[in-house]
C-alpha cells in the first residue's frame, strides 16, 4: 500500500499518526499530449554549489541533491545538540470519508528541506503539514514567507533556474507537490497538487493540474528532475509526464500551467488487477546518462530514454516501490523494496540497467519482515551513498533503513563470497553485497544520509549521529529522541530535520540551552508525560532513584491492536511485558521498579539481546 495510505498509527509521544486508506473510483483514462522534440541531451557537471545571477547558490536543489540522488550537504557537526527549533504547525486532511477530516502536526515523509544561498544568507525551503511551502532562515529558524496550497505537504520540492523568466521575480521557482486537496472529489474536480512558487516572493508561478486515473490517488509526493530546459516528474495518478517549467496561459481561465510534452503510464491492465487501485508512482526519477529511471507502484523500475522519448527498460519486481532510484558510481541503481504483493522479504536491489533487465540483477539484500503500523516489512526510504564523499580510496558504502528496525550499512561492489538470498518472489536466489554495519535504531521510512565522514538516520525512534573511517567502521556520536518520518540535510555544520511533533529542528555542536529548556517543557505539554530517557547501552541513568514508581516502555501506539501485537511480542521473549494506558496512547512495558538504576540495567540487556532501545517513564 503506498506511504501516504499507511502513516504511522502508534509509536507517537507528542502527536496523533494516522493509519490512511483511500478508496478508488471509476476509472478514466486521459489521452497523452502529443510529443513534442525540444531539448537536446548533454551531461551536465555536478558542483557543490551552482553559480546563478544574484550571487545565489543552489545548495540542494531536490530530493537527495541531485540527479543522481546522492548529495546530501557539505558537512554535519558532531552532535546533536538542538540549536533552534521552528513550529511548523498542523493541518487538516482527509484520507477516508469515514474519519473525514484529520489533523497532521509538523512534516512527514519525504519531508527533507531544500537549502539555497542567497548572498551571505542561508535558507531552508520546506513543506509542512499546516499546507504551507515555507522560506525558513537557516540561521534563526524565522520564516519568511508562507504559500499556501489546498492539502497538506509531504514531498520535497526541487529548485529550478530560469534563464528566460520574463519577470525577474520567477527566474527561480520551487517545484512542490502536496495532497489532492481537502475539498476536491477523487473522481471530479481539479486537483492542483502540484505547482510552482517564486523562490524570490512566495507567489505562485504556475500549477498543475493531476487527473483521475486507474490508481486511487491525485497527489504528488516526487521531486521533479530537470534535465536542460525541461523537467520530469511521477505523479501519484501513475502517469510520467515530461513538461516545460515555464508557464504559458491556458483560455479557459486566468491560471498559468506548465506545458506538458509527454505522458507515460507507469502501469498495466496486470497491474491493476492485482494492486487494485494502488498504482501510485511516489519517487523521484534519477538520471544516468541519456536515460531517466523511476519506480512505480504497481511494481516496476522504468527507464525512460531522454533521446526517443519512450519507456525502454522494465524491471518487474512486483511490489508497491516507494523508495527512489539512487545511482552508483559504477551507473547503476539501487532500489528499496516494501513487503507488499510479494511472497518474500522486501529489501534492496542492485540493479545494472546497461542490461536486458532479465540479466540486470547484481545482489539482492533481504530485510526482516515485521507488522508495524500497516507495514509488514521492506524498506519504504531510500537508499544512500557515500559516493559524493568518497576520497578515491574509501569503500563504496550504501545505508538504509527498514521497517524491521535496522539500520544497515553494505559495501555495494563487493559480493559476500558463497552467500546467496532469497528474492521478493520467494524463490529467485540472488547474491548478497558484504554487510559492514548494522545497528537496530527502530522502525523507519526516513531515508539516511551521508555527510563527508558522518552517518545520520532517523526514525520512529528518534535521529542517531555516527561517524565512520576509510575502511568502513563506524562509531556511535549522538542521539536524540523523537518521531522521525522526513530525511534530514546537513549545511554548514548543522543538520536540518522536520518531525511528526510540529518542529523543523536544527542540531548542531553548540547547545541553546534556551531552546533545550523550552523543548523539554513543550515536550510534556502536549503530550502529558515525563520526557523519556534514552539509555544508551551499557550506560546507567544518572537520575537519582526515588520512592517513585518506574516503567521501562518498549514503544507506544495509539491503537491497542498495535500495541498487543509489540506486548506478544516481548511475552515471547520472556518479559513481564504489561500494557499501561494514558490517555489516548497505549505504553508497552518491559519491566518496573522504583530503582532507576535497576531499569537501566535491564534497557541494557535489552539492547545488547535484542537491539532495541527503550526508555524509562515515571
Amino acid at each position: 500500500m503506498a506511504i501516504r495510505w499507511r502513516f504511522i498509527s502508534g509509536f507517537l509521544l507528542f502527536t496523533t499518526l494516522f493509519v490512511v486508506f483511500q478508496t478508488a473510483c471509476s476509472v478514466f483514462i486521459f489521452p497523452a499530449p502529443q510529443v513534442e522534440q525540444h531539448f537536446s541531451i548533454t551531461e551536465p557537471t555536478v558542483s557543490l554549489e551552482k553559480k546563478i545571477p544574484d550571487s545565489i547558490d543552489i545548495r540542494v536543489s531536490t530530493f537527495l541533491g541531485n540527479e543522481k540522488r546522492n548529495y546530501y550537504g557539505d558537512s554535519a557537526s558532531d552532535k546533536l545538540n538542538v540549536i533552534w527549533k521552528t513550529f511548523l504547525g498542523k493541518g487538516t486532511t482527509i484520507v477516508t470519508a469515514k474519519k473525514g477530516v484529520e489533523e497532521w502536526f509538523g512534516a512527514g515523509w519525504t519531508g527533507q528541506p531544500l537549502v539555497v544561498k542567497e548572498k551571505n544568507k542561508t535558507w531552508l525551503i520546506q513543506g509542512a503539514f499546516d499546507h504551507n511551502l515555507k522560506k525558513i532562515d537557516a540561521a534563526t529558524g524565522e520564516v519568511t514567507w508562507n504559500y499556501s496550497f489546498d492539502d497538506i505537504l509531504k514531498g520535497t520540492g526541487t529548485i529550478w533556474k530560469n534563464d528566460s523568466a520574463k519577470d525577474p521575480q520567477n527566474r527561480i521557482v520551487i517545484m512542490q507537490g502536496s495532497r489532492k486537496g481537502v475539498d476536491v472529489e477523487m473522481c471530479s474536480g481539479i486537483a492542483n497538487s502540484f505547482r510552482a512558487v517564486s523562490f524570490f516572493t512566495g507567489k505562485e508561478v504556475w500549477r498543475f493540474n493531476v487527473k483521475h486515473t486507474a490508481s486511487y490517488s491525485r497527489d504528488c509526493d516526487a521531486s521533479a528532475l530537470v534535465v536542460n530546459d525541461t523537467a520530469y516528474i511521477g505523479l501519484e495518478n501513475g502517469k510520467f509526464i515530461s513538461f516545460d517549467p515555464g508557464k504559458e496561459t491556458q483560455p479557459d481561465d486566468s491560471v498559468f500551467h506548465p506545458r506538458v510534452f509527454s505522458e507515460e503510464q507507469l502501469y498495466n491492465n496486470e497491474d491493476a488487477a492485482k494492486h487494485g487501485g494502488n498504482l501510485v508512482t511516489e519517487s523521484s526519477p534519477a538520471r544516468i546518462g541519456d536515460h531517466v529511471y523511476i519506480t512505480a507502484g504497481s511494481g516496476h523500475v522504468y527507464g525512460y530514454s531522454l533521446t526517443k522519448k519512450i519507456i525502454d527498460w522494465d524491471f518487474y519486481i512486483g511490489s508497491d516501490l516507494d523508495g527512489t532510484p539512487v545511482v552508483t558510481s559504477d551507473s547503476c541503481i539501487l532500489i528499496p523494496v516494501e513487503k507488499q504483493y510479494i511472497t518474500g522479504n522486501g529489501g534492496i536491489f542492485k540493479l545494472d540497467p546497461k542490461k536486458d533487465p532479465a540479466q540486470c540483477v547484481q545482489w539482492y539484500f533481504p530485510t526482516g519482515d515485521l507488522h508495524f503500523a500497516d507495514w509488514e516489512g521492506g524498506v519504504v526510504g531510500s537508499v544512500a551513498v557515500n559516493d559524493f564523499y568518497n576520497k578515491g580510496g574509501d569503500d563504496h558504502l550504501a545505508a538504509f533503513t527498514g521497517i524491521d528496525g535496522e539500520l544497515n550499512v553494505v559495501q555495494y561492489d563487493r559480493i559476500e563470497k558463497d552467500s546467496m538470498s532469497t528474492g521478493p518472489d520467494g524463490k529467485t536466489k540472488y547474491p548478497v553485497p558484504v554487510l559492514r554495519y548494522h545497528k537496530h535504531i527502530g522502525s523507519s521510512i526516513s531515508t539516511p544520509i551521508f555527510v563527508q565522514d558522518h552517518l545520520i538516520a532517523a526514525g520512529y525512534s528518534g535521529i542517531y549521529l555516527f561517524s565512520y573511517s576509510a575502511n568502513g567502521n563506524f562509531f556511535p556520536l549522538d542521539f536524540h529522541p523523537g518521531i522521525f518520518e522526513a530525511s534530514p540535510v546537513a549545511n554548514g555544520g548543522k543538520i536540518f530535520i522536520a518531525s511528526r511533533d510540529g518542529y523543523l529542528y536544527c542540531f548542531g555542536d553548540t547547545l541553546n540551552n534556551a531552546v533545550a529548556n523550552s523543548d523539554e517543557k513543550q515536550q510534556k505539554e502536549i503530550a502529558g508525560l515525563v520526557t523519556p530517557v534514552f539509555i544508551e547501552k551499557n550506560k546507567k541513568s544518572a537520575r537519582p532513584e526515588t520512592n517513585e514508581d518506574y516503567s521501562l516502555i518498549a514503544g507506544v501506539f495509539r491503537q491497542k491492536s498495535n500495541a498487543d501485537l509489540t506486548l506478544r511480542t516481548w511475552r515471547t521473549r520472556g518479559y513481564l511485558a504489561e500494557l499501561e494506558k494514558n490517555g489516548d496512547l497505549y505504553y508497552v512495558s518491559v519491566s518496573k521498579s522504583s530503582s532507576v538504576d535497576s531499569l537501566s540495567s535491564v534497557a541494557a540487556d535489552v539492547q545488547a539481546k535484542f537491539h532495541a532501545d527503550t526508555w524509562i517513564r515515571k
